[in-house]
């Protein structure tokens, strides 16, 4: 079977805020991890939701940025899967 790198963010970003809530931190949002990564929201709602279109323009400088606001690794962000 062929394999196939699949967007993982919304699994990444409930990740992330559970590390935060472990030390008293305050979550991040869909919203202010667009602020702080430069993108529109809506970009940041489209990958969260495995929108195919969107997971499929997803730069390595917004996955830089991304998993820099997120403090995680870019294996919590994408994942390889069987087709």
């Amino acid at each position: 079977m062929a394999k196939c790198v699949r967007l993982t963010l919304a699994k990444a970003l409930a990740k992330a805020n559970l590390r935060r809530a472990e030390t008293g931190e305050k979550a991040i949002t869909m919203n202010s991890l667009a602020v702080a990564a430069g993108v529109a929201a809506t970009t940041i709602t489209r990958l969260a939701r495995h929108d195919d279109k969107a997971a499929s323009a997803l730069s390595l400088d917004l996955a830089g940025k991304i998993v820099t606001v997120l403090d995680c690794g870019i294996e919590d962000l994408l994942e390889v899967v069987e087709q």
